[in-house]
């Protein structure tokens, strides 16, 4: 089997994971490192340095099959057109798809450069419901609790700091609500899709509730990860790790997907 080379966008909570495993990784997972890609060049210290990327510039000059990008909605916008015309992509940022026009460009380019854009569902689960449910959907609300300080807010009192549509929420709060972009990918659409974000000086998780209601039919999804003040909560890197060994072994027999 052709190990993929994998190219990383991000060293931070699941950047930095990812690369330990990939670089431990052995035949049977199917996937080599061929960089890392970060600003800060004290997450890359535990790279091997031919794997070090700083400069935007470089990540182009580097071989890829699969790029993951773990890193922020702005980078997204910066490199992930030029990516999909040479390698496939793996999106943590789903708050950057949010932007429609920066959305139906991207899907262009990867249908035109026959490459593939990997959505994940990162720190939730039951995405496949609300794909499958389909135009049965009536109504979905995201309500995702995290303590202040993972919200980059000063720690006060419980408080709700937003509730309305899924775009909004991905425009006020681009790093805290992927989950949000991810269900509303899979359902009702960014507009119709309802976030409410609480702010819980109380909890040291990261807490997602996902209610649907479709016809004849309703459903309630819960996650909640361990998370002491960041962003990401401790299931999301081996959800990745796990999105990541599927998409590369592509083999035959029983798969989960």
């Amino acid at each position: 089997m052709t190990a993929t080379r994998i190219g990383l966008l991000g060293c931070g909570s699941i950047g930095g994971f990812l690369a330990r495993h990939v670089l431990a990784a052995d035949a049977g997972d199917a996937m080599e490192l061929s960089y890392v890609f970060d600003t800060d060049e004290k997450r890359l210290q535990n790279i091997p340095p031919p794997c070090r990327v700083t400069a935007e510039a470089d990540l182009f000059a580097r071989p890829a099959g699969l790029v993951v990008e773990a890193a922020h909605a702005d980078l997204v916008w910066a490199v992930a057109l030029r990516i999909v015309e040479r390698s496939d992509l793996l999106l943590f940022s789903l708050t950057a798809l949010a932007d429609d026009a920066f959305r139906t460009a991207l899907e262009q380019t990867a249908v035109a450069h026959q490459r593939k854009v990997f959505l994940p569902h990162g720190a939730i689960i039951g995405i496949d419901g609300l794909v499958d449910a389909g135009p049965t959907l009536t109504s979905v609300t995201v309500t995702t609790t995290k303590s202040p300080a993972s919200l980059g807010l000063p720690p006060d009192s419980y408080q709700v700091v937003y509730e309305g549509s899924v775009r909004g929420a991905c425009q006020k709060f681009p790093r805290n609500v992927n989950v949000h972009a991810a269900v509303a990918l899979a359902g009702l659409g960014f507009d119709r899709t309802v976030s409410r974000i609480v702010a819980d000086p109380a909890v040291s998780t990261n807490a997602h509730l996902v209610e649907v209601e479709g016809t004849g039919y309703r459903f309630r999804i819960e996650v909640s990860s361990e998370a002491g003040g960041k962003v990401t909560g401790a299931y999301t890197p081996q959800s990745a790790l796990n999105t990541l060994r599927r998409i590369c072994r592509g083999t035959g027999g029983l798969r989960a997907i």
